[in-house]
């Protein structure tokens, strides 16, 4: 089974939204925001691994980066503080441009099925397909939907391939949203 696209697409969302606050406060030089950053940094890690996505070692080494240079420092309190800051600022932007491509790398699909979903529903309807009855599930409904899709000798095709772009349940939730009775 396929992986979510739509839940890590809107858990990276919020994290870009975060980086807006984290700015702030390097701008003002919060006293521990170095520290904040690195934690975001390692949240950040622990979100894409979870989903199996190659961006996790690009944000290892940024952070691998701030940490080497904050073991080279020199000993000096208020120098060291400041070169830990700009080590860490440093990486502010291009830890923004791989959020917001990978983000946009899963919308795109989310888009494409989204599409692809909303061209089947016109013949489905039309078909007679689309008639839920409110006594019933609605989650049983789009199930049998979907196995009605999948059997169906023109719809097939379509369905099959927005399952394997972004997973069965992915597309469920898609169906979802777009259905009009």
């Amino acid at each position: 089974m396929r992986k979510s696209v739509i839940e890590p697409a809107a858990q990276i969302k919020e994290e870009l939204f975060k980086i807006s606050m984290l700015v702030d406060k390097f701008q003002a030089q919060h006293i521990e925001i170095t520290d904040l950053w690195l934690t975001f940094i390692k949240n950040l890690e622990e979100l894409l691994k979870k989903y199996g996505y190659r961006e996790t070692a690009e944000i290892s080494g940024y952070r691998a980066a701030i940490l080497n240079n904050m073991s080279s420092t020199n000993k000096k309190k208020r120098t060291s503080s400041k070169l830990k800051r700009q080590a860490a600022l440093a990486t502010v932007q291009p830890i923004q441009q791989l959020l917001s491509d990978k983000l946009n790398e899963l919308e795109q699909k989310i888009e494409t099925v989204r599409s692809m979903i909303k061209q089947i529903m016109i013949p489905a309807k039309d078909a007679g397909m689309i008639n839920y009855d409110l006594n019933n599930d609605f989650t049983a409904y789009l199930e049998s939907l979907l196995a009605q899709f999948k059997s169906h000798e023109q719809l097939a095709p379509g369905i099959n391939s927005a399952i394997a772009s972004i997973g069965k349940y992915d597309v469920l939730k898609i169906i979802a949203e777009e259905i009009e009775f």
